[in-house]
């Protein structure tokens, strides 16, 4: 399998008002075609970040989701043009699995299931934190990447959620960030 991680650095103050646009309106899309397996906003590190993660068995499936998602006109011409308008900077690394947990491998069986656009009134965000360590981690993590292509070309890993985000050892020189998962996302 291969998993693609991506960022995106949306203009100031334009976070909140992206992730209700995509919960609201684009995740029945994107999730209809793309294998969603995590998303979540940035707390530490650079602001307005938001990081999603998606798992495809090859290349080969990427290109058919990526093809298929195209299609789809009312995400083309309505959520495209509104959501994008938002974002300053994308960036997409390409990872293979390292290990994995329990958790990871259950996000991995729904990662085709669709999910329904949030219901007004509803959290936009999950209760606990997670943490992304680019870099090596200790201890337990839900999943260990190593990188294929993109950068940072460090090893990635995604702690469980907490809490207390920042009740965790990493390497020295690893960089660990923060992060507010919404409430769709699997990990």
């Amino acid at each position: 399998m291969i998993h693609e991680w991506r960022s995106y650095r949306l203009k100031p103050g334009a976070a909140i008002p992206y992730l209700e646009l995509l919960a609201g309106y684009g995740l029945p899309f994107v999730s209809r075609h793309l294998p969603l397996m995590g998303y979540w906003l940035a707390e530490t590190g650079p602001l307005n970040v938001i990081h999603h993660l998606w798992s495809y068995a090859d290349w080969a499936e990427r290109e058919a989701s990526r093809a298929a998602l195209a299609k789809e006109d009312e995400w083309v011409k309505e959520f495209i043009p509104k959501a994008f308008a938002l974002v300053e900077e994308q960036q997409n690394r390409m990872l293979r699995l390292s290990s994995g947990s329990g958790l990871f491998e259950k996000a991995l069986g729904q990662r085709r299931a669709p999910l329904p656009a949030r219901e007004a009134g509803s959290p936009l965000f999950a209760g606990d934190f997670a943490v992304i360590v680019n870099g090596e981690a200790y201890g337990e993590t839900v999943a260990a990447f190593r990188p294929l292509s993109g950068a940072p070309c460090l090893p990635l890993a995604l702690l469980s959620r907490s809490p207390d985000p920042l009740s965790f050892e990493c390497a020295v020189g690893s960089c660990p960030t923060v992060l507010r998962p919404l409430a769709f996302s699997r990990l």
